[in-house]
């Protein structure tokens, strides 16, 4: 079915060589390096892969997911892949031969312009590279050598001695494109995903999927031409068809596709180029006129592209032309198909294909649950007894507490609610917590004991989160939002803007009977989870950094009745992949005395000295700290706190809490033994 829309579309290096001679007392040590090179690369070469196969998957097939394909250049075959091996195929049909085995992922094949050779990305010496092979799949080797890189779409120059492919070295969704001649080499790059030293990340230059013209004068790809991550989250157009003069390095982009155009495919003889596009929910083929611009529907629906994903293997199955340039074969619906370009018909190329694949260990450990005791690998929320003999913490959507350091777990109600975030109150006496199901959420108070069933302390169901006890037990403050928009939100970050958030108190004895209404503090506006110092009556509360830079809000605090607000420090640290310049932390909190920070920076923990100074709120970068600043953990943290008044630094990762005392933090040297419970 065709959508019922006719658009037209307007549309030395120098290689230097260094020659050094070298003397007859070199001589020895050269041999022994050059024989401790080859000692290496054999071994290497003996150990390969190190998951061998242990059983095989046999079955037969007609039909399969995402296979990239070619047609070989005398019209007669077809390359594709299926289940990580290469097959070949006759054009009309038939049984399909595979070429290349084993429990490597083979992909994305290429014929070399004579059509003795192919290309494909394979990782079966442990890392994605790029391999070339005979037709047959016979005496294949390693082309690219790269340790960590990905590769999309590898594609030959017209006079086959050179294969150009995308690959990202660095960021998880910026694509150079590098060529790498038959003979080897290291490769040679020819787009650059920073094309200045200060361009930032999500203005990088990503190109995907490219071909080489027949005259080998232009080179097409798809560019990224809008960012989909961040304000541009989910806005098409993400891609655009562009050209880039070969000899200039001259860049335009020809399409302006309201649905991203993608895989570019160039007919034989250069006059047509066909390229995927996005309309309504759907994917389809368009092909171009290059002489007159003229640009229509070839083929809707194919395969859905993959815009929204992180591209592992391009934006689209690979396709072709057939030699004459009257045909693409392109696989859709399971199957393969044989497009005309005149009259837009398609007609199926039928296959069958014995699938033969090894695999490694069975990972499968059957085990009988028994009425008893679990074992929990995740605690949440762990929470210390200002006394420092409990530990108070959330699993399998309960509350339980234990004796510090060993003791047995113990749930202290016996609902059937899901309870989450306990909060010990200033005499340890009692322990506070939310309620969530999808009719909403409540607060409830519980004695620490369980002497007692818990009290709810809410009358109104709604999602709330992070209660913390005031200083002098009287009030409890905690975040609130509204139970629709916590449902739909697709959003598990508390905090941000799809959730909006309200900083509310609750008396932690009401007056009569069950639940009291919440109390406004303010608007959470972006603030977490708010916790106290010394001071009864100011709530200290960190502005979510997620993806911020700069420091976000940072930690401010305000009074009960919203005023009086201040900033007193911003955390930053190094970002990660698509971050180059500091993010602001996660989270902080400032110690009981004021005079310190936990911050949970990149996942890590961070204790850092706060600088008492008047002005704007003092910036800390945990890596380039003006302050004596110290890196807690190493594998992480998920919850982190202060206990014993400030005395005690406290985290948790996975099931293990962690305690150390401030006191034993060295900011010099090696860190001091942690007290794990």
């Amino acid at each position: 079915m065709q959508p019922k829309l006719g658009w037209k579309w307007v549309g030395v290096f120098c290689l230097v060589v260094a020659l050094a001679a070298v003397g007859a007392s070199g001589a020895p040590q050269e041999a022994a390096e050059k024989k401790d090179e080859a000692k290496d690369k054999k071994e290497k070469k003996e150990e390969g892969l190190p998951l061998k196969p242990e059983r095989t998957l046999e079955f037969t097939t007609d039909e399969g997911t995402w296979l990239s394909l070619d047609v070989a250049p005398d019209g007669q075959t077809i390359v594709f892949e299926l289940l990580g091996d290469l097959y070949t195929l006759p054009i009309e049909g038939g049984e399909a031969a595979r070429v290349t085995s084993g429990m490597a992922f083979d992909s994305q094949p290429r014929y070399s312009p004579d059509g003795k050779l192919i290309v494909f990305v394979s990782d079966r010496e442990g890392a994605e590279n790029l391999w070339v092979a005979k037709a047959d799949g016979t005496e294949p080797r390693q082309l690219s050598k790269e340790g960590q890189s990905r590769f999309i779409s590898p594609t030959w120059t017209p006079d086959g001695e050179y294969v150009v492919v995308s690959r990202y070295p660095e960021f998880i969704w910026t694509f150079e494109l590098w060529m790498y001649h038959l003979q080897g080499g290291s490769g040679v790059q020819i787009t650059k995903a920073k094309p200045k030293p200060d361009t930032p990340v999500l203005e990088q230059h990503s190109a995907v999927g490219a071909v080489v013209s027949p005259d080998g004068r232009h080179l097409y790809y798809a560019k990224r031409v809008r960012s989909s991550f961040g304000d541009a989250f989910f806005r098409f157009p993400y891609w655009q068809i562009a050209r880039r003069e070969w000899v200039t390095g001259d860049e335009d982009v020809i399409t302006n596709a309201l649905g991203s155009a993608m895989r570019p495919l160039l007919s034989p003889d250069g006059t047509k180029l066909v390229y995927g596009t996005r309309y309504e929910t759907q994917t389809g083929l368009r092909v171009r006129d290059l002489q007159t611009g003229e640009d229509h529907w070839l083929v809707y629906p194919v395969q859905r592209d993959d815009q929204e994903s992180w591209r592992t293997r391009d934006l689209l199955p690979g396709y072709a032309f057939t030699p004459d340039s009257t045909e693409i074969v392109v696989s859709y619906g399971g199957k393969i198909h044989r497009v005309n370009l005149s009259t837009r018909e398609a007609r199926q190329v039928p296959f069958t294909a014995q699938v033969s694949q090894e695999l490694g260990p069975r990972l499968h450990f059957p085990f009988r649950i028994e009425e008893g005791p679990v074992r929990a690998r995740l605690i949440m929320h762990p929470s210390q007894s200002p006394d420092g003999k409990r530990l108070a913490f959330s699993a399998l959507t309960h509350i339980y507490t234990m004796d510090l350091p060993g003791g047995a777990p113990r749930r202290v109600t016996s609902a059937e609610a899901r309870e989450f975030q306990p909060a010990w109150s200033p005499d340890g006496k009692w322990l506070a917590y939310v309620s969530w199901s999808v009719e909403g959420g409540h607060v409830w108070k519980v004695r620490s004991d369980a002497a007692s069933a818990p009290v709810r302390l809410t009358c109104t169901a709604a999602f709330y989160a992070d209660p913390v006890w005031s200083p002098d037990g009287e009030r409890i403050v905690l975040l609130r939002g509204s139970r629709p928009m916590r449902i739909e939100s697709l959003n598990e970050f508390i905090g941000q803007p799809r959730i909006p958030l309200d900083l509310v108190w609750l008396p932690a004895a009401p007056a009569a009977g069950e639940g009291s209404d919440a109390n406004l503090i303010s608007p959470a506006r972006g603030l977490g989870k708010p916790h106290f110092t010394h001071e009864k009556d100011r709530i200290y509360i960190y502005g979510l950094g997620f993806y911020a830079e700069g420091g976000g809000q940072g930690l401010v605090s305000l009074r009960f009745d919203g005023t009086d607000r201040r900033e007193h420090v911003k955390v930053v640290g190094r970002g990660f992949f698509f971050h180059e310049e500091p993010v602001a932390a996660m989270d902080a909190r400032l110690s009981p005395d004021g005079r310190w920070v936990l911050a949970h920076v990149q996942n890590q923990l961070y204790l850092a000295v706060v600088p008492l100074v008047g002005g704007p709120a003092p910036r800390i970068n945990v890596n380039q700290a003006a302050v004596p600043v110290k890196k807690l953990t190493e594998v992480g943290a998920d919850y982190f706190a202060w206990a014993d008044d400030g005395k005690t630094l406290t985290w948790a990762v996975g099931a293990s809490f962690f305690r150390q005392p401030l006191a034993t933090v060295s900011f010099e040297g090696p860190e001091e033994e942690k007290k794990g419970a």
